[in-house]
């Protein structure tokens, strides 16, 4: 028979109450560690190889640090904790998620075994995680239905999950709609029976994102508990590397566990990363960025970031990264976890920002457990400085939260304007670094798309501004009167043209600037028939200049 007391629903009101305020409901000491993620295993299979996806489930295994019990209490008692779950690849440089937006699983009682938090009191099998206990569950409970749950119905930030109206509470298929809301549980085990056939909605990854030659592969676990400090939730999560292998015989993959564990967020793993985090403030959940810069490469330099909402409830809808006014930025590029090309973020270069936001169509905001990618070229230097992660949905705290990290924001070599050609050569700096510190020896300016073994000439202009030569083609001078040179060498076999300009040690060159263009001969040039100019280039010069012009 279905009844409920007025205890039952007075306590599914205080639930209610606390998931719409901010952390209120912290409970002083509480403190669950993850212990271990292993055993990642795959399970019910859709698809035939290489388009097929698979459910995937790992072992976790928890324990409690702090002086009091950790409620895990079965549904529909929202007083429990909540075990959730990432796949990752890095390859070609970047880190990416490759499981879906997974439910999450509602824990359910604790066996209270010893463990690493301390003496345990080996309390028999409880609803409640003893202190100095630990307690497991398994790879296969992680894909079984009758406690998966659509994360969305889970608060991170405070651990609070109001069992009315919830997917449990309408049942799979759903009941009679007097039903639905009564707060009593109407997913059934035979439900959950039918659903466990398939994938359902269990965590899946698709064969073409395993079937990656060379890559590594990373999977995370970690709990959300009510109640618990922000402070107190680093060692909630951690991660595991695994080898996926497939078999044509057996028509499956095997999933082989790597040895080292390592607590705190899979952003760690990223090979030559550097993982920064901020939370919004006492208001809302933590994000993890991770970001990793290559080059120069002909005068541009590769931004990578990944962004990992660890418990931030209200999520990230757009990812503002500062750059130089002066910068080139070209070569967006956005990955989010639904395949789905029509919730892609869009980008661009708004003034001195490179804004990266969820469309008004099709909402995609970054909700926590999940990773997303961001990436751009651009001549701007890496420097210190700090992101703007705007949250996506209205609540308490500030709009936005900031994240110190590496930013694009040192153009020392200024793009001044294109060059003209059938392609235009390009001019950009060289040297270790490519900036024209005081006594740098090994500053140079390179040249590349030019008629292999052509002549090319480096003109140095003293007086700044631009000035029209022919239709399409601008000398990047005030007066072409004051261009200086020209500096000649010959193009090498592949077009590439170099002109060494050591940088003297003498402090009288600290902050003059010098403007340079490259003329290349180039039969049927656009410039009188026989030359192309490049881009111009302004150089910056000194030890103590400022990052942006």
């Amino acid at each position: 028979m279905r009844s409920r007391s007025f205890a039952s629903a007075l306590l599914l009101l205080t639930v209610a109450t606390e998931a719409a305020s901010a952390q209120a409901n912290t409970v002083p000491g509480r403190d669950l560690k993850l212990e271990t993620v292993s055993t990642i295993s795959r399970y019910r299979r859709t698809g035939a190889y290489p388009t097929g996806a698979q459910a995937i489930g790992a072992r976790t295994t928890c324990c409690n640090l702090g002086p009091t019990t950790i409620p895990f209490q079965a549904a529909m008692n929202p007083n429990h904790g909540f075990i959730h779950y990432i796949v990752a690849r890095e390859s070609d440089g970047r880190f990416v998620q490759i499981s879906n937006y997974a439910w999450v699983k509602h824990t359910f009682g604790s066996n209270n075994d010893p463990g690493s938090c301390g003496t345990c009191s080996n309390v028999p099998t409880t609803s409640f995680v003893e202190p100095g206990c630990s307690d497991t569950y398994v790879a296969s409970q992680a894909v079984d239905h009758f406690n998966l749950g659509p994360p969305e119905e889970v608060d991170p930030w405070t651990g609070a999950w109001n069992p009315i109206c919830s997917y449990f509470d309408r049942g799979n298929p759903e009941v009679a709609v007097g039903l639905q809301c009564d707060g009593i549980r109407s997913l059934t085990s035979t439900q959950a029976t039918a659903l466990n056939a398939q994938i359902g909605l269990a965590m899946r990854v698709h064969d073409d994102d395993l079937a990656v030659l060379g890559a590594s592969f990373w999977y995370q676990g970690g709990y959300i508990v009510p109640g618990e400090a922000d402070a107190l939730r680093d060692n909630n999560i951690g991660s595991r590397q695994f080898t996926p292998t497939w078999s044509p015989t057996a028509a499956q993959w095997t999933l082989t566990d790597g040895t080292s564990f390592l607590p705190g967020t899979i952003l760690q793993r990223w090979n030559g990363a550097t993982v920064t985090s901020a939370s919004n403030g006492a208001d809302d959940g933590r994000y993890y960025v991770a970001v990793k810069v290559t080059g120069p490469v002909n005068g541009l330099y590769h931004y990578e970031y990944a962004v990992h909402n660890r418990d931030n409830a209200r999520g990230m809808g757009a990812f503002r990264v500062p750059v130089c006014m002066d910068a080139q930025v070209m070569n967006f590029g956005f990955r989010d976890v639904d395949r789905n090309a029509a919730t892609d973020w869009t980008a661009a270069k708004v003034g001195a920002e490179i804004v990266f936001q969820t469309n008004t169509l099709s909402p995609n905001p970054l909700k926590w457990n999940s990773v997303y990618n961001f990436w751009f070229d651009t001549d701007a230097a890496p420097q210190s400085g700090a992101l703007q992660l705007d949250q996506y949905l209205v609540g308490p705290g500030a709009l936005a939260v900031s994240v110190p990290s590496t930013t694009p924001s040192g153009v020392y070599n200024q793009f001044l304007g294109a060059g003209c050609g059938m392609p235009a050569p390009s001019l950009y700096a060289t040297g270790a670094p490519d900036r024209a510190l005081l006594g740098n020896s090994t500053f140079a300016l390179r040249s590349a798309g030019n008629v292999p073994q052509s002549a090319c000439a480096f003109l140095l202009s003293t007086v700044p501004g631009s000035t029209p030569v022919v239709p399409g083609c601008t000398a990047w001078s005030g007066d072409v009167g004051s261009l200086l040179g020209p500096l000649v060498v010959l193009a090498d076999g592949v077009g590439a043209a170099i002109m060494p300009l050591a940088v003297p040690a003498l402090p009288a060159m600290e902050g003059q600037t010098f403007d340079f263009q490259m003329l290349n001969v180039a039969p049927g040039g656009v410039l009188f028939g026989a030359f192309n100019a490049s881009n111009g280039l302004r150089i910056r010069v000194g030890n103590a200049i400022p990052g942006c012009p």
